[in-house]
């Protein structure tokens, strides 16, 4: 079986999503409308991939407006999120489309007790970790770089240090593009190779899953996330795997699947973990 449990239904930026709803989403009833989720699904099946996850980012949503002091945050916190929920839990029960109800929770370690009432109060089935923050400073975000106050090194110091965080906080199903902080091609110091190390075995000790996905091929670094070799390393110390495409749009669900496929073989998995309801099994993977 193939999944793709890493999506979202509109690009990001505020400016960005408004220009796509004139070219996309509107003539389908909008982005939430079954007949745009139907768009995902039906490239899903294209890419021979069965079941497809909705994660939309946190930081979309009204209720966690006040998570974060960024002005960018804060005018994209404009939805709500239970609309969200009942219009992906609709697709499935009611359109019989297989899909899940998921989310994207950036890792903010001051904002923990709310992370856990906010997802514990949704119908979630899966929920996805992601260290984008180191404070008030972003890893992927070219407008807050944290590449601009502070030597690499210290940046993977502190992205890796947040993610193990974030596994250990049991807040999350899957950590998402575990290794994002190369995204611009910032690869991690070559004295990195220890903290990887010492990293895995606390991802491993926590059970959370990490996630192989292939939204790094469409971004500068053209690189997997993780990349072959650090997927291998997760491998061997037994982290499950998801398959994940980040998708912001129908044309790359599962997009570059076998690229990802075949490193996930090659790293010595033979099965991807599935969800439903926060509950994990694992499946061949197809």
């Amino acid at each position: 079986m193939l999944t793709d449990y890493h999506m979202h239904l509109q690009p990001d930026g505020v400016h960005a999503r408004a220009a796509a709803a004139h070219a996309g989403w509107d003539a389908d009833g909008g982005h939430l409308s079954p007949a745009w989720i139907g768009r995902y699904v039906d490239r899903a099946r294209s890419r021979a991939v069965g079941e497809i996850a909705i994660t939309e980012h946190v930081h979309r949503f009204a209720e966690a407006r006040g998570w974060h002091d960024n002005a960018w945050w804060q005018a994209e916190a404009t939805e709500d999120v239970d609309v969200y929920c009942a219009a992906l839990v609709a697709a499935r029960d009611e359109g019989g489309l297989p899909v899940l109800c998921g989310l994207e929770a950036d890792w903010l370690p001051r904002r923990q007790d709310e992370i856990r009432s906010f997802i514990a109060a949704r119908p979630f089935d899966l929920v996805l970790g992601s260290v984008h923050w180191i404070e008030e400073l972003a890893v992927d975000h070219p407008d807050y770089p944290a590449w601009d106050h502070h030597p690499p090194e210290a940046v993977w110091d502190a992205y890796l240090r947040e993610l193990v965080a974030a596994a250990e906080s049991a807040l999350f199903d899957v950590l998402a593009h575990p290794d994002l902080p190369k995204v611009f091609g910032t690869r991690a110091p070559e004295a990195h190779p220890d903290r990887w190390d010492d990293a895995i075995a606390a991802i491993a000790a926590s059970g959370v899953a990490i996630e192989c996905s292939s939204a790094g091929l469409r971004k500068p670094v053209r690189e997997l996330y993780p990349d072959p070799d650090l997927l291998a390393r997760f491998a061997a110390a037994g982290v499950p795997v998801t398959l994940a495409s980040d998708a912001h749009r129908p044309e790359d669900v599962a997009r570059d699947y076998a690229t990802a496929v075949a490193a996930l073989r090659s790293a010595g998995y033979q099965t991807i973990t599935r969800f439903a309801g926060r509950r994990a099994e694992q499946v061949p993977l197809g």
